[in-house]
């Protein structure tokens, strides 16, 4: 739907349409792109950027010291690559040339999608750091900027300062320079379906042989399923951690299942039958995330309750394991 600005916007994108969805970098990606004439899903936005990973960090300063993510960090950059869409990604490390090129794309008719670390956004509650949280810009004024941001019915504001430290938290998972992906003029068109069977190869991939390591795919989801169960005696904040991993997997725009559901229906929108082994593994998420929530809440520390936590990280792995390994096997 069509949000609206308030009174006194100096500009406004004609004719943009914020249509909700369940993750922030596909449905900005999907909106962006439709704006511009170019239909797709969220899922298919999703899957072209090989967007299903695993991240597992501690992080001492942090809060909370336990982060895990299911999606890749740079999704939006994958898409680009593996489509060739008519879309450039630039970077700004000074705020006020950032800006200043945010409001050029806007004011040609071309809105922005900025990547933001939502805890400095003013619609959402400061509560943990979240980088690499994509919206478009479809207005501002003096004050205020407008932004599409995922399942929000309307346009948000936000403070143009509070905007501006979005652009460039500094944030050791994810920092940020004013990251900005806009629509190129005059760019030829592109079959974005062609990218498929590459954007699953790469899924797989960095998934099996991911680039950082131990921090990513399948070898931080064996620490994870690993270390989980001993969080009570590990860290203090480990109340935090387990709510923390509930929202990262079941809510905090993944689609439930910790992006697994979306992603599956992305593989049945291709036509792979892993599609349905997809949808499992995204069950044995929910799984997981419903016994965090439930420590999480009531403040349960009881050990049998944490080995069973570390009994079903374990059920998710092994499927994981299972899913990865069908995706990257060749055709039959």
């Amino acid at each position: 739907m069509s949000g609206s600005p308030a009174r006194g916007a100096s500009r406004v994108v004609p004719g943009f349409r914020h249509r909700p969805g369940n993750h922030c970098g596909s449905t900005a990606l999907r909106n962006l792109l439709g704006h511009h004439g170019i239909d797709i899903t969220e899922e298919m936005a999703f899957g072209l950027g090989a967007g299903a990973c695993f991240y597992y960090v501690a992080l001492q300063d942090q809060s909370p010291t336990r982060f895990i993510n299911g999606r890749v960090g740079r999704l939006e950059e994958q898409f680009l690559e593996l489509t060739r869409a008519p879309l450039r990604l630039e970077t700004f490390p000074d705020a006020d040339v950032s800006w200043a090129a945010a409001q050029a794309a806007l004011d040609e008719g071309r809105p922005p999608l900025l990547l933001t670390d939502l805890y400095h956004l003013d619609h959402y509650g400061r509560s943990a750091h979240f980088p690499g949280h994509a919206v478009v810009l479809a207005g501002y004024d003096d004050r205020v900027a407008y932004l599409a941001d995922t399942a929000f019915e309307e346009l948000q504001t936000t403070t143009l300062e509070s905007l501006r430290e979005a652009r460039h938290g500094r944030h050791p998972i994810f920092p940020l320079a004013g990251h900005m992906v806009t629509f190129e003029p005059g760019g030829e068109p592109v079959d974005l379906r062609a990218a498929i069977p590459a954007a699953v190869a790469r899924n797989a991939g960095q998934m099996l042989d991911p680039p950082l390591g131990e921090f990513e795919g399948l070898p931080a989801l064996r620490r994870f399923a690993a270390e989980v169960e001993t969080w009570p005696g590990a860290v203090e904040d480990w109340r935090w951690c387990a709510r923390f991993a509930y929202q990262t997997i079941e809510r905090r725009g993944t689609g439930g299942g910790n992006f697994r559901l979306m992603y599956s229906r992305f593989l049945g929108e291709a036509g792979y039958e892993q599609a349905e082994l997809c949808a499992a593994a995204a069950a044995r998420w929910s799984e997981l995330a419903a016994a965090l929530q439930g420590v999480s809440e009531d403040g349960g520390a009881d050990a049998a309750r944490w080995t069973a936590i570390g009994v079903e990280a374990t059920r998710v792995l092994e499927t994981e394991e299972r899913l990865w390994a069908a995706l990257a096997a060749p055709p039959a």
